[in-house]
C-alpha cells in the first residue's frame, strides 16, 4: 500500500508538471530555431566597463557553427545597474587575445559586436525596429550609403547560454564602432562623438569638452577638441541668420532633418542630448546619428509605465541646437515629417516593421525569458519591465494628431 502511494504521489507530481509547463508555456527542452551563442566562461557579479574577462564560446545560427574565445564587458551606462547586462564583446582565435576572429553575421567580416539585453522592453524590438526605421530614411535622402545601416545600429534576436544555462533573450547588434559609420580609425577626420548627461554642453549651450561628449571613433587630442569646437562654437554663436544660410558648413541638413523628425515621433527624449551621436568624415560638417533607442514610443527609461504628452513636450525642447532649428528650419520640418509620414513613418509602416521582428523570435523563447527572469509559479510577462506592442499603437494613436497639428501650422 506504500508502494502505491508513493507512486501516485509521482503521478500527481508528473501530472501538476505537465499543468505548469501547459500554463507557462515553458518548453525547455523544445530547441528553437533562432540564433545561439554559447558564453563558458565566469560572468558573474560584473558591474562595470573596467571589468574585462575572458571566455571561450559558440556561436550557432544554422548556417554557421564558430568557436572560440571572446573579450566581454559591461555595455551602457544607467543600463549597467539593470539585472540583466548588455555586453561588448570581442572574438578571438586564441585564449590570449592576440589573433582576431571576425564573424560575418550579415555586415561583412567583424571582430566586435554588442549584445543588448533590452531590459527595459520586454518585446526586445524598440532598439533595432527605430534603427531600421531610421536608416529606412537615411537610404532615402542617400545619407551614409557606406555604412552598414546608414549610420544605424542594427540587429537581430538570439538566445544566449552561460555555461549551459539560458542567460536571455537578446538581440546581437552592430555596436558603437567605427565600421558602424564605414570609418578608417587611422584617418584623424573619421570621428564619432557621443553625448554622456545633460550638461550645458550636451545641449549646446556651452563649449564641449571629453567629459560631456565622448569619443567613440578618434582620438582625444586638441585636433580633435578643435573640430568640436568649431560646431559647438557655431550653434552657440552664430545669429540667427548665419545658423540659417551657414548651417551645411557645419551639419547636414538631411541628416539633422531627418534626426529631428525621428526623435519626435518616436519620442527618443535621450536622443535629444545624452544619446546623440555626432560623426564627421571631414573635420567640418557633422551627421547626427541615432544610438541607444530602448527608450521609445512613449515608454519611461526604466521601463517602468509610460509617459503622457505633457511630459513629452518638456523633454524635447531643452537643447538649444534643436530650439534653434526649429526656428531656422520650421518649413523643412514640417516638410521632411509630412513627406515621411506618406510611407516609412506612417502609424501602418511603423508597425508592420514591428510585427516583422516580432515574427522572428519564437513563442518558446519569450516564454523562457520570462521563465529565467521572473519568479513565482505562475509567471507571466507581466513581471518584466517595459510594454507590449499594443503600447506602442496606443502611443501612434495618441499623438499622430497632436503632430499632425504641429508640423502644419509650421507651413502657414
Amino acid at each position: 500500500m506504500k508502494a502505491i502511494k508513493k507512486w501516485k504521489i509521482i503521478l500527481w507530481g508528473f501530472v501538476i508538471l505537465l499543468v505548469f509547463a501547459a500554463v507557462t508555456g515553458i518548453v525547455l527542452w523544445q530547441n528553437t530555431d533562432i540564433p545561439k551563442l554559447y558564453l563558458n566562461g565566469d560572468i558573474s557579479e560584473m558591474w562595470d566597463k573596467g571589468d574585462v574577462r575572458t571566455v571561450s564560446f559558440t556561436y550557432d545560427d544554422r548556417n554557421q557553427n564558430i568557436s572560440g574565445f571572446a573579450e566581454i564587458k559591461i555595455q551602457g551606462t544607467s543600463s549597467a545597474n539593470f539585472v540583466k547586462k548588455n555586453y561588448t564583446l570581442k572574438f578571438f582565435e586564441d585564449e590570449e587575445l592576440e589573433d582576431k576572429l571576425k564573424i560575418d553575421v550579415g555586415w561583412g567580416p567583424q571582430n566586435k559586436y554588442c549584445m543588448k539585453a533590452n531590459w527595459i522592453d520586454r518585446t526586445h524590438a524598440r532598439n533595432v525596429v527605430t534603427a531600421k526605421l531610421a536608416a529606412k530614411m537615411q537610404a532615402k535622402y542617400d545619407l551614409l550609403t557606406d555604412a552598414p545601416n546608414h549610420g544605424l545600429i542594427d540587429g537581430f534576436p538570439v538566445e544566449i547560454y552561460n555555461n549551459g544555462r539560458f542567460l536571455g533573450l537578446y538581440t546581437f547588434n552592430i555596436p558603437k564602432d567605427a565600421w558602424q559609420f564605414a570609418m578608417d580609425e587611422d584617418n584623424p577626420d573619421h570621428i564619432v562623438i557621443g553625448g554622456e548627461g545633460w550638461d550645458p554642453a550636451n545641449i549646446f549651450e556651452a563649449m564641449p569638452d571629453f567629459v560631456t561628449w565622448e569619443v567613440e571613433v578618434g582620438e582625444e587630442s586638441e585636433e580633435t577638441l578643435e573640430k568640436m569646437n568649431r560646431l559647438f562654437d557655431f550653434v552657440i554663436n552664430s545669429s540667427d541668420e548665419e545658423f540659417k544660410q551657414n548651417f551645411e558648413e557645419y551639419l547636414n541638413l538631411d541628416a539633422a532633418l531627418n534626426y529631428y523628425v525621428m526623435t519626435d515621433i518616436a519620442w527618443l527624449y535621450d536622443n535629444r542630448g545624452k544619446n546623440m551621436l555626432l560623426a564627421t568624415y571631414d573635420g567640418q560638417q557633422w551627421y547626427m546619428s541615432l544610438y541607444d533607442l530602448d527608450t521609445s514610443w512613449g515608454t519611461r527609461h526604466d521601463g517602468m509605465g509610460v509617459m503622457d504628452y505633457e511630459d513629452r513636450l518638456v523633454n524635447m525642447h531643452r537643447s538649444n541646437l534643436f530650439r534653434r532649428m526649429e526656428t531656422a528650419f520650421s518649413k523643412e520640418l514640417a516638410e521632411r515629417y509630412f513627406e515621411l509620414r506618406k510611407d516609412i513613418l506612417s502609424n501602418e509602416s511603423i508597425m508592420a516593421e514591428f510585427e516583422a521582428f516580432r515574427k522572428d523570435i519564437p513563442a518558446v523563447t519569450f516564454q523562457k525569458e520570462i521563465f529565467r527572469w521572473t519568479t513565482g509559479l505562475f509567471r507571466t510577462k507581466d513581471e518584466l519591465p517595459g510594454s507590449d506592442y499594443s503600447q506602442i499603437q496606443s502611443y501612434l494613436q495618441s499623438v499622430s494628431d497632436r503632430l499632425d497639428a504641429k508640423y502644419a501650422a509650421w507651413l502657414s
